[in-house]
């Protein structure tokens, strides 16, 4: 394995128990191993792999150093009838994202908004997971996330927000969500890591070397910064994001955030949130999707001949149902990493990867 070079295509089903054996292997709480299996193997699904399971090593390497806790002694305090913050207690991203936007959909049935705010929580992954949560609920989500500082304020040459990602789903008639996904910075820095493992170039104009100057070396970054996405736009994502998850949420704010990759002598104290509405409050579902079919409608209309555009969320959602049916294809840089970390931990692997 340690020499593939092809991606190896995996059953959904076997990968979640895989990904649940490794997480169990060290120590994690089984139901809350579940919850973070459930989430990692939906990015896969859905084509993003720096978002899925080959995020297990890191996980397994902070278990094992007391740095994430489980099963974590999560605590609500309760700020409003529609409003309440939920202490992570340095659990896992996953289960403190899964556990905050449930409760923001349970306050939004009841008052027809629910907002959470997450402190002391480590990397969640993929927002547009939990507004998938609330698309499924009949509600529109927004979430978001902060992160270790690596990107510069537009005009700046220093770090100073986390790619800080943000998301918006809501439901369609089709069953396949429309879900809006993006870093606040002119790269994800999951899509520059990947870069940087399979020796691939940063494109141009979305990172400065040490010394201010545009690089498209990934090595870079080291001491470096990203550029915000869209110039001033980004920076002003970015910020808002801060505020959110930083400051509202209690948790660390820009250079306080702690890096999953890199910190090892604490907990990374990252912050979440979390918006839910209930359409119902607005208007009845059928109208609510007539109108949205519409929308949809002229958007797909104003595609020149020969060509189609689709919503956000559609592409990945088509191959989620492909991935279902015919295995999720898993790239090299997923594959070698799991299989060393289970070969470490005496874990089973020849079956799920068909060899």
């Amino acid at each position: 394995m340690e020499h593939l070079t092809e991606s190896v295509r995996v059953g959904k089903d076997a990968l979640l128990r895989f990904a649940e054996a490794l997480l169990c292997a060290a120590r994690t709480a089984p139901d809350e191993a579940a919850i973070v299996a459930e989430g990692l193997v939906w990015s896969d699904l859905r084509g993003r792999h720096p978002q899925g399971v080959g995020r297990i090593p890191n996980f397994v390497r902070r278990l094992q150093r007391k740095l994430i806790n489980s099963p974590a002694q999560m605590q609500w305090s309760k700020a409003s009838a529609a409003v309440e913050m939920l202490d992570a207690a340095n659990g896992l991203g996953h289960v403190a994202g899964v556990t905050a936007m449930k409760r923001a959909i349970e306050l939004a049935k009841h008052n027809g908004v629910g907002v959470t705010a997450v402190r002391h929580s480590n990397l969640y992954g993929a927002a547009a997971y939990f507004c998938s949560l609330a698309a499924e609920a009949n509600c529109i989500g927004f979430s978001c996330t902060n992160a270790v500082s690596k990107v510069a304020p537009y005009g700046g040459i220093r770090p100073v927000f986390g790619t800080n990602p943000l998301a918006f789903g809501c439901p369609t008639s089709s069953g396949v969500p429309i879900l809006v996904d993006m870093s606040t910075s002119a790269i994800a820095g999951s899509s520059a890591r990947s870069l940087d493992e399979t020796g691939k170039k940063l494109p141009d104009g979305v990172a400065l070397d040490k010394n201010g100057v545009p690089t498209t070396n990934p090595g870079d970054l080291a001491e470096g910064t990203l550029l915000p996405a869209a110039g001033p736009k980004g920076f002003g994502l970015g910020l808002m994001v801060e505020i959110f998850c930083g400051i509202l949420a209690g948790a660390a704010m820009s250079k306080e955030v702690g890096s999953m990759l890199n910190t090892w002598d604490r907990p990374v104290n990252t912050g979440h949130f979390f918006f839910v509405m209930d359409i119902e409050r607005f208007l009845p579902l059928p109208q609510y999707f007539e109108r949205l079919r519409t929308l949809l409608e002229w958007v797909k209309a104003a595609a020149p001949d020969n060509t189609r555009i689709r919503f956000p969320g559609e592409i990945r959602g088509e191959l989620a149902a492909e991935y279902t049916r015919d295995g999720i294809p898993l790239p090299p840089e997923t594959v070698v990493p799991l299989t060393k970390l289970a070969e470490e931990m005496g874990i089973e692997h020849s079956a799920v990867w068909g060899v």
